[in-house]
C-alpha cells in the first residue's frame, strides 16, 4: 500500500501561511497602539511637570509664564486630540485584523480537518487491505496443509 498523500498539502501550507502572517500583523498593530497610548502619556506628563515647574519656582508668575503656559497646554490638548483620533483608528484596524485572523484560523482548520478526515480513511483502508491479505496468505497456507495430508 501506497504511502498516505493529502493532496491539499499546498494549499494548507498557503493556509498556515496566511494565518501567520496576519497574526504578526495583528501583533504588530498591538505594538503601535502602545506606542501610542506611551506617546499619549508622555504628553500628559510633560504637561503636568511644566506646569508645576511654572507654579512651584519659587518666584513671582508674570503673565508671559502663564500665557506661555496656557499656550502649551492648548498645544498639548491638540496633539492629545490628534493622538486620541490615531488610538480610535488603530484600534478599529486591529478589530479589523481581528477578524481576518480568524477567517485565517478557520480556513486553515478546515483544511486540517479535511486532511484529518482523509488520513483516517486511508489508515480504515490500510487496515482493510492488510486484513484481507492476512486473510488470503492464512487460506492459502490452510489449504497446502489440506493437500499435504
Amino acid at each position: 500500500m501506497k504511502r498516505y498523500q493529502f493532496t491539499l498539502d499546498g494549499v494548507l501550507r498557503l493556509r498556515i501561511q496566511q494565518t501567520e502572517s496576519a497574526e504578526a500583523e495583528l501583533a504588530a498593530l498591538y505594538r503601535e497602539l502602545e506606542n501610542l497610548q506611551a506617546q499619549t502619556e508622555a504628553l500628559r506628563n510633560e504637561l503636568e511637570r511644566s506646569q508645576a515647574e511654572v507654579l512651584h519656582s519659587g518666584g513671582p508668575l508674570t503673565g508671559e509664564d502663564l500665557v506661555r503656559l496656557e499656550g502649551y497646554r492648548r498645544w498639548v490638548t491638540s496633539q492629545q486630540r490628534r493622538q486620541a483620533q490615531s488610538t480610535a483608528d488603530c484600534i478599529s484596524r486591529i478589530q479589523e485584523q481581528n477578524r481576518r485572523v480568524l477567517d485565517a484560523k478557520r480556513n486553515q482548520q478546515l483544511l486540517e480537518k479535511l486532511r484529518d478526515r482523509g488520513r483516517q480513511r486511508w489508515e480504515s483502508e490500510a487496515a482493510r487491505e492488510e486484513q484481507a491479505l492476512a486473510e488470503e496468505a492464512y487460506l492459502s497456507q490452510w489449504a497446502q496443509n489440506m493437500e499435504t495430508r
